[in-house]
């Protein structure tokens, strides 16, 4: 009896936890066109390539900042970027954007609340539509 009891407890407390750990990961994103609108108007953003530095050096959007994944992100790795500006992060990590959306929770949990995920195709999809690329050219 005592078991029918606990075991519907369980469950109601699982399918509880995977709800606001769903909620959590929850990271909004922008689309690639409205990140290229907010660029040609002006809008005061930080670009955030979270590819490893070697790939960042052979492509990336125009102005992005290299700032490759990380399990933990240091408080004083961030300290210099802005907390009341946009941040956008974005990989070339697949339909989920599994890296940069793991680095854009960590950024909401030390504070940066205007976080989003460049959606799908990412850089690709940028590339593709001919938009500005940079490249480091070796010396």
């Amino acid at each position: 009896m005592r078991t029918l009891i606990l075991f519907p407890i369980f469950f109601l407390l699982l399918f509880a936890s995977c709800s606001i750990f769903s909620q959590e990961f929850n990271i909004p994103r922008i689309s690639i066109d409205e990140l290229k609108a907010l660029m040609d108007n002006g809008q005061d953003i930080v670009i955030l390539d979270t590819q490893p530095n070697k790939i960042y050096q052979l492509r990336h959007i125009k102005g992005a900042i290299s700032f490759p994944w990380v399990r933990k992100i240091e408080p004083s790795a961030v300290e210099k970027l802005p907390r009341n500006r946009l941040i956008v992060l974005y990989c070339d990590c697949g339909p989920e954007e599994g890296d940069s959306n793991y680095m854009a929770l960590q950024f909401k949990r030390l504070g940066f609340v205007q976080t989003k995920v460049l959606a799908y195709p990412s850089i690709g999809g940028w590339v593709e539509k001919g938009y500005p690329i940079e490249a480091k050219t070796p010396d």
